[in-house]
């Protein structure tokens, strides 16, 4: 798999598409990070920006379980573990928004949130409070 790594990331599909597609885009990303691991490490910053906006259309429950899971999988798999909250401060709230009791949110979507969570770990609130407010100022 490592030497088709970088063509395999380049012709995922993972913008402007439709959702069904989108999904199984990113499917195929959290697959290949369980394969590649830490071989995936040098995209990881392409292809998150992608992925957190995928988190956030709201217009596909699956769609958004699959980029959160395609998250947790990249995380476990690179090893890019709590600097995530870091790199994307939003990371945190954006995921936390899908967490509430309300009955728009599948189980099996808010479950993805919290197993993400899980893996990315916990970091320091002072820390993240620190980079949250330097985020919002500039």
């Amino acid at each position: 798999v490592h030497p088709f790594l970088p063509s395999i990331i380049e012709a995922l599909p993972l913008k402007g598409v439709a959702p069904r597609v989108a999904s199984a885009a990113m499917e195929a990303l959290g697959e290949l990070a369980q394969v590649s691991r830490s071989s995936l490490t040098p995209w990881v910053s392409q292809l998150l920006p992608h992925i957190l906006e995928t988190m956030q259309d709201q217009s596909s429950a699956s769609k958004q379980r699959t980029s959160i899971r395609t998250l947790g999988l990249i995380a476990g798999g690179t090893g890019y573990v709590i600097s995530p909250y870091i790199d994307y401060p939003d990371l945190l709230s954006q995921a936390a928004d899908v967490l509430p009791g309300t009955k728009r949110a599948p189980w099996a979507l808010r479950r993805e949130v919290i197993r993400t969570f899980g893996i990315l770990g916990a970091l320091d609130p002072d820390r993240y409070h620190a980079v949250a407010v330097n985020t919002r100022k500039g």
